[in-house]
């Protein structure tokens, strides 16, 4: 845990702390501490493990206990041993930064497009063929990106889009003009079948 944990004091985010149940605040860096001295019951070994001045963890303990109101430690001649009130604490600690280390892990892979869940809107009518390939390799190259994929109209799909209820919308046509991007992304030849002797049997091509 110590080892997942002891890079977030190195360059901790300006003001980063924690809210505690007696209205003040406790600096993430006191309770990753913390920890280091309850994985080594000692002050020396968890300031070199943090590369940190045994000073600076001796400080920050004592008033993470006197912010706390509890001791967390008791001291020793040759190193500390934890309370029980300090083994509670510390415990929830530990799950509480193991959260925390997960949140920003999985924020920083969604915001890369790494996971999370892609939501598409598109038209029935062109489900198989090229974009059936194009969500096949999609899948293939970020299998932890949920697809949830809608089908409806053209107009539908592109409203969607522009409420921030649909990330992508296919669709068939003209695309949409103003505050949506498009792109083409490929072309299909259509023929249409008739009873011989029909009108447009004469046509170059049927809107």
């Amino acid at each position: 845990m110590l080892r997942r944990v002891s890079s977030l004091i190195q360059n901790p985010p300006a003001g980063t702390a924690l809210q505690c149940a007696l209205g003040r605040r406790v600096q993430l860096v006191s309770l990753v501490q913390a920890l280091a001295v309850a994985e080594h019951l000692n002050f020396r070994h968890a300031a070199s493990t943090l590369g940190v001045s045994q000073s600076s963890v001796s400080t920050r303990i004592k008033l993470l206990e006197q912010d706390l109101g509890i001791l967390l430690f008791e001291r020793r001649h040759r190193g500390v041993r934890l309370t029980e009130a300090g083994r509670h604490f510390l415990e929830h600690v530990a799950t509480g930064i193991e959260h925390l280390e997960h949140a920003v892990r999985t924020a920083g892979a969604v915001a890369r497009g790494e996971q999370g869940r892609l939501r598409i809107g598109l038209y029935s009518a062109v489900v198989a063929g090229f974009l059936a390939e194009l969500l096949g390799q999609f899948r293939e190259r970020h299998p932890a990106v949920e697809l949830q994929i809608t089908e409806g109209r053209a107009r539908d799909t592109i409203r969607e889009v522009r409420e921030a209820r649909l990330d992508v919308a296919f669709i068939i046509g003209v695309p949409p003009a103003g505050d949506c991007h498009s792109k083409p992304l490929w072309r299909e030849t259509l023929f249409v079948a008739l009873r011989e002797g029909h009108p447009l049997t004469e046509a170059e091509g049927v809107r």
